[in-house]
């Protein structure tokens, strides 16, 4: 998923369309990091105004993740928009002004030579879609702060030995000083 920048039409209307499916590894995903299942599938549409090439299109991953209360594994589907202008390293502020308004929702890329890699720009969109808290269901209870048990299965009878207090310190220091 190499294209030469002068291989890319000029023009959204001459743009170039393009599907992909591509693996965790071929995206250079490593262990421990975001557990893709299956293959990262997609299309865009690729386009340049001089050197500057936008891509604009979506793509579908599914990734396991773990619920953040209970750790329990959640597989969910991510579906990323994206709309990328890639400019070559060499451009100056000033000429990127010249080909038109970079908007907030539209996120830019650096490329390096006569040459552009999308699949860096693919996996960067999967690791920013991937939410920060997950739950493997709205009214996830999680652990039991005592035992570890998965409240959402069973209750364990565990008491808590401490009242949930904000004031919890200042009783202390109150016993403390009589």
């Amino acid at each position: 998923m190499k294209y030469s920048i002068l291989d890319i039409p000029q023009g959204f209307t001459g743009g170039l369309n393009q599907s992909f499916s591509e693996s965790a590894e071929g995206l250079g995903f490593l262990a421990g990091e975001v557990c893709i299942q299956g293959q990262v599938n997609g299309n865009f549409r690729l386009w340049r105004d001089r050197r500057i090439v936008t891509i604009q299109g979506g793509m579908t991953a599914d990734v396991s993740l773990q619920c953040c209360r209970c750790l329990a594994v959640v597989v969910m589907s991510l579906q990323p928009i994206l709309t990328l202008r890639c400019f070559p390293e060499e451009a100056q502020p000033d000429t990127v002004s010249e080909t038109g308004e970079v908007t907030p929702e539209d996120d830019t890329y650096m490329y390096e030579g006569i040459f552009l890699d999308i699949r860096p720009i693919i996996r960067e969109q999967v690791i920013l879609s991937v939410p920060a808290y997950v739950y493997c269901r709205e009214d996830c209870s999680g652990l039991c702060d005592v035992c570890g048990q998965d409240l959402n299965g069973a209750k364990c009878g565990c008491v808590l030995d401490q009242p949930s207090s904000h004031f919890l310190a200042l009783q202390r220091l109150k016993q403390t000083l009589g």
